[in-house]
């Protein structure tokens, strides 16, 4: 990653860096952002916005913002993918998408990062040493719900064989995915992986499975 931008590991921003808004397709041009995926991921990302609304609550004009944050979650993936969910982080806060507010552009960086590691309450509480500590509490909160969304929507892409969500059941206190493709059982168990940050967020629990063959 280039060190243009002067941002540790750790998060921490180098002073004097201010951002400089980019279109999303300059974006996806200068950072090499693999389209099908990123374009599979927001598709996914919009639907279970839409399945998921009676529980996340978010207003239904955040879903634009969503389908955003799962258009340019693999941002820092050029800079190789072990730590590109860092490098995307990075890359976001120096060049947040033009599209976007303002008052946004460190969610959007963010979500970037949260979506690729497992999350559990230490890693939550890890992001208090960090950048993200400095984010009105509403937005951090924000940040949380989007990046549940984007990661499960970028779990159902895992395999990159087309996987798409199927029938859906709502019980008293789940939801239960059948995952269709062929694909389906690679990226099933992988939602349920990614889940964790929604179940920290949610009661309602989750849970995903391949549909059966007929």
């Amino acid at each position: 990653m280039s060190s243009d931008n002067r941002s540790s590991e750790d998060g921490q921003s180098g002073e004097g860096v201010f951002p400089e808004p980019l279109p999303l397709e300059t974006l996806f041009h200068k950072y090499g952002i693999e389209r099908s995926h990123a374009d599979n991921v927001a598709r996914n990302a919009l639907e279970l916005f839409d399945i998921l609304h009676s529980i996340h609550g978010l207003d239904h004009e955040i879903r634009k913002f969503v389908e955003i944050a799962a258009l340019v979650h693999d941002t820092g993936v050029v800079t190789g993918f072990e730590n590109h969910h860092k490098a995307g982080r990075d890359i976001l806060r120096l060049h947040p998408p033009s599209e976007l507010p303002e008052r946004l552009w460190p969610v959007i960086a963010w979500t970037a990062f949260l979506h690729k590691k497992k999350i559990g309450k230490k890693k939550l509480r890890k992001l208090k040493g960090k950048e993200f500590e400095k984010m009105p509490e509403d937005l951090q909160d924000f940040t949380f719900r989007v990046a549940s969304l984007v990661r499960l929507a970028d779990a159902l892409d895992y395999s990159r064989m087309e996987s798409r969500l199927g029938k859906v059941t709502f019980g008293k206190r789940g939801v239960r995915f059948e995952i269709e493709g062929q694909g389906a059982a690679i990226d099933a168990e992988r939602m349920a992986k990614k889940g964790d940050l929604w179940h920290l967020l949610y009661d309602t629990k989750l849970e995903f499975r391949p549909a059966s063959k007929k």
